[in-house]
């Protein structure tokens, strides 16, 4: 290993910095979750032999989801515990609250479409279809709004250099 890395390896996360990696953890575990609940939802569709892998794939999914978000939550728990929590105002703060709210938003509209469409198409699935299918599509939009809002400020803002700041 060398010096640099070596450097990075040792460097402890700013309060700011950990509060962004929980909040980006946590959009890519909101994805992986949209991925199961589609899943889910198709189960409802397909054979039942691609039913049953269906449900061995949301197990696996599920514990992603963990494995993505859980260290992270720890040690943002961490600064909790430690009173050290970080500023709420943050630019990737507002993204995330900014995703929450277009998610909800277009989850009304998303609601109206397929209450006319389990009326006049959709006829014989089950309610539980169409809550996965709903919450797929909240937390879907949900997540790639919030990939799409950071990304687009990555491309206003090459001069950031908030990866190469260290903490305290």
């Amino acid at each position: 290993m060398d010096d640099r890395s070596s450097k990075l390896a040792n460097r402890k996360e700013s309060p700011a910095q950990l509060l962004d990696k929980f909040l980006q953890r946590t959009a890519v575990g909101v994805f992986v979750l949209t991925i199961k609940y589609v899943v889910s939802a198709a189960g409802f569709v397909v054979s039942d032999e691609l039913a049953d892998h269906a449900g061995w794939l949301q197990i696996v999914l599920s514990i992603l989801v963990l494995v993505i978000v859980f260290p992270v939550f720890l040690k943002y728990l961490n600064l909790h515990r430690k009173k050290e929590c970080p500023d709420t105002s943050g630019y990737v703060i507002e993204m995330f609250k900014k995703s929450a709210v277009k998610a909800f938003s277009l989850t009304f509209v998303f609601l109206i479409a397929v209450k006319w469409m389990a009326g006049n198409y959709l006829i014989g699935l089950p309610t539980l279809f169409f809550i996965n299918a709903i919450l797929a599509f909240t937390l879907g939009v949900f997540s790639i709004t919030f990939y799409l809002l950071l990304r687009n400020d990555d491309d206003e803002d090459p001069e950031d250099d908030f990866d190469t700041e260290s903490g305290p």
